[in-house]
């Protein structure tokens, strides 16, 4: 491996900067960092849409293997659930292979894996009570939801080390270290993370931040507030959300305010409890990886460069990063369908059978008829049930006349970015802090600063 030259010359524009290393390194940076950029952060418009490159990927590949999506989710569910029972129960517990591992989540998580292959069954079959299988309860989650989360998911976590482990979020992370720092206090290289999040999909930041925390870039806190601030919905399903509640004239508008509104949360959330006592605590079998610091009389354009060309030569191999992403994929995968199930179906079914979120949602309508929104009683069940999913505000307020409220009610449902069906569940799994119990509050807390927020832009720009 080779060195990386000294600096002479620590200011300059950026070809005076270049010159400094050899092609070989630099292409190493570059080749990995702008297939990622391409991939992941770079808008492309295909039939009508804005999409990245990585969904529209997705989306071919789920167009390919249609036929047999539904059948490949129940397969996904109940083979690793059954592998989970062989290995918990046998000696092959005690193997440390880490993929053997996938299968040995514990006694709690072998139980909800269990249940939630049950689950699973009972609605492709149609056994068992008609709350379960409803098209509308544990059908949205057979038929709309989980068909579309594994090549999301394994293609994202073995394409990511395209933006993280050949010098993208160091170089980013050093030309925005100041301002990442002073507004979020976060390190420059979430900016990366974040956009990643906003413009493919709110799976793909969680993934990227928990990657990230495992080598030791990232704190308990840092990991935390990323997580749960920067991973929004992707812009293709914001464009559903806004659609599917019939306001896609204002797209622009619209998708103008959910950014504003994003960033005040960003500025506020992580202030607050339970993120402001989060520890700043490392991962423990890596540690805190030290970042280089700032030469005397360094540009911070010079200082980008240099740290990402040391990072790209410090890479691991091809292989290794393909087998940490599969891993990583796979074990949020083979955990996710089972949990959906389980608190999907319960959500869901509490939504479309009983008047318990009408009930529970009920001190939303003071709050709604303050902020001026009509239909506040239609609306209020419509905003508490995007906790059980993203999609259902725009589902339950579609025929809501007031085209504030509807403009509200998408906004919230994107920037509440927790929700059961996958987020809370991902985050849970992903073992970096935070408990159900955290993401309740986070999510009121989101709901609580979108509200009024999006309730003055929607006044202003629709009223």
């Amino acid at each position: 491996m080779h060195d990386i030259p000294e600096i002479k010359a620590h200011s300059g524009g950026l070809f005076q900067i270049l010159r400094q290393y050899r092609r070989s390194q630099l292409l190493k940076f570059l080749l990995p960092t702008l297939l990622g950029i391409l991939l992941f952060l770079t808008p492309v418009f295909v039939d009508g849409r804005i999409t990245v490159m990585i969904a529209f990927i997705v989306d071919i590949i789920n167009a390919v293997i249609k036929p047999i999506m539904v059948e490949g989710t129940v397969l996904v569910t109940v083979i690793p659930t059954i592998a989970t029972v062989v290995v918990s129960l046998t000696t092959l517990k005690h193997n440390q292979n880490r993929f053997i591992q996938l299968f040995n989540p514990g006694p709690v998580w072998t139980l909800v894996r269990v249940t939630g292959a049950i689950l699973m069954v009972m609605v492709y079959f149609q056994w068992g009570p008609e709350w379960i299988w409803h098209r509308d309860t544990g059908g949205v989650l057979l038929y709309d939801v989980g068909p579309v989360v594994v090549a999301i998911c394994l293609l994202s976590s073995v394409l990511l080390p395209l933006l993280t482990d050949y010098g993208l979020m160091e170089f980013v992370g050093s030309l925005l270290s100041r301002a990442f720092e002073r507004l979020f206090g976060l390190p420059g290289r979430s900016a990366v993370d974040s956009l990643a999040s906003w413009l493919s999909s709110s799976s793909v930041g969680i993934i990227l931040t928990t990657q990230q925390y495992r080598n030791g870039f990232y704190s308990m806190r840092e990991a935390c507030i990323i997580s749960t601030n920067f991973s929004n919905v992707s812009l293709a399903y914001a464009y559903l959300l806004i659609k599917l509640i019939g306001l896609e004239q204002h797209f622009l508008i619209w998708y103008a305010s959910v950014a504003v509104t994003g960033f005040v949360c960003a500025l506020i959330i992580p202030r607050l409890p339970p993120l402001s006592r989060k520890p700043h605590s490392y991962f423990p079998p890596e540690g805190q990886q030290q970042v280089q610091d700032r030469q005397t009389g360094e540009s911070l354009l010079a200082l980008g460069v240099r740290r990402a060309v040391e990072r790209a030569e410090h890479a691991a191999s091809p292989l290794e990063l393909v087998k940490r992403g599969l891993h990583v994929g796979g074990d949020i995968i083979i955990t996710i369908y089972p949990a959906m199930m389980v608190i999907g179906c319960t959500g869901l079914a509490l939504v479309q059978f009983t008047d318990i979120v009408h009930i529970l949602s009920l001190p939303l309508v003071p709050l709604l008829d303050l902020l001026a929104l009509p239909e506040a009683e239609q609306a209020a069940p419509a905003l508490l049930a995007g906790l059980i999913d993203s999609i259902m505000p725009s589902l339950l307020g579609a025929g809501i006349e007031s085209e504030v409220t509807r403009f509200v009610l998408a906004g919230v449902a994107v920037n509440q970015i927790v929700f059961f069906t996958e987020v809370a569940i991902v985050l849970v799994r992903a073992n970096i802090g935070l408990s159900l119990l955290d993401l309740v509050w986070i999510y009121l807390l989101r709901v609580l600063v979108s509200l009024p927020v999006l309730s003055l832009l929607g006044h202003l720009l629709l009223g």
